[in-house]
């Protein structure tokens, strides 16, 4: 089974007034566009359903739109759609995102609501509904899934792109939303773009172990923030020593170092979620043995071969 609905996005300002718009820019748009509703659809819908984005250009003066053909295929037994767990529709993840509707309650209405402001609170009214909370107040009713889509980070990363971006360029003023058989459109204008500015994310701890470990010296730091390099097998990383008894017999040349010398330590790691990726910090707590790289054979003595 599948779906089809309609939309058209313009871009409007004095730099499109010959209606063209810079390829550099449109083209992150259009894959932004495509990003956000399939990023909604796989939030909302999960593996039930897929969504296609198809487009086409069309003009008029001092603007440039673009024609969108949203097409989902729903996977799913069709009674699925009757039950109080049933697929979102289409029209309706349009309606959530805010293209739709005015773009009253959905994402790009919240936005518009809370202009960067914190959430206070979130209070569950009904099943389909949540109060937000801006100020003591002030306060909108959205569906709870519109609240999904602010905390996602992929969703906010797309609508930066389809809405931000384009506004921060010159001459660029208006982003505008119009769907058959809606009387209002949706309209961002130039001076609310940074509510749609995707919000810096602190990193996140995910998690961390101490082990006792063998390694081997790379490079020695002798700078404040003590990161020394090492290696473990075939992976090589910086690591913290936070060993002070350990660092001040260092400073006093009381320990020496050789190529490759070995540490036995105490590392400390510590995997931190990132806008990258996951990212592991090491610390060096204390160091338990300073031994040389360099290996000798052992003597053949007699009592090795005794019982």
């Amino acid at each position: 089974m599948s779906e089809n609905v309609s939309i058209q996005i313009t871009y409007a300002g004095p730099a499109l007034e010959n209606n063209e718009m810079d390829v550099r820019e449109l083209a992150p748009a259009l894959v932004a566009v495509a990003d956000l509703l399939q990023e909604a659809n796989s939030l909302i819908n999960g593996g039930g359903t897929r969504v296609d984005v198809n487009v086409h250009g069309s003009f008029k003066s001092g603007s440039f739109s673009i024609d969108f053909n949203i097409v989902q295929n729903i996977y799913q037994d069709i009674l699925r759609l009757f039950t109080s767990d049933g697929v979102t529709t289409a029209v309706n993840l349009l309606t959530l995102i805010g293209f739709t509707g005015a773009g009253v309650n959905g994402l790009i209405g919240l936005l518009k609501n809370l202009k960067s402001r914190k959430i206070q609170k979130i209070e569950d009214i009904d099943n389909s509904h949540i109060r937000i909370h801006i100020t003591q107040e002030e306060t909108i009713d959205v569906d709870p899934r519109v609240l999904d889509l602010y905390r996602s980070q992929r969703v906010r990363d797309a609508l930066d792109k389809v809405i931000a971006v384009p506004l921060g360029r010159t001459g660029i003023d208006e982003f505008r939303v119009t769907s058959p058989g809606e009387h209002e459109p949706v309209i961002v204008t130039k001076q609310e773009t940074q509510f749609f500015e995707l919000p810096l994310l602190g990193d996140e701890l995910l998690g961390e172990n101490i082990t006792e470990a063998y390694l081997q010296l790379v490079n020695i730091a002798f700078k404040e923030d003590n990161k020394w390099r090492f290696s473990r097998g075939e992976s090589v990383f910086y690591a913290v020593v936070a060993d002070d008894k350990f660092l001040a017999g260092v400073n006093r040349n009381e320990i020496l170092f050789s190529k490759d010398d070995i540490l036995r330590v105490r590392l400390l790691a510590k995997d931190i979620l990132t806008d990258k990726g996951i990212r592991t910090e090491y610390t060096v707590l204390e160091v338990l043995e300073h031994r040389s790289a360099a290996r000798q054979l052992k003597l053949p003595m007699e009592h090795d071969n005794d019982d």
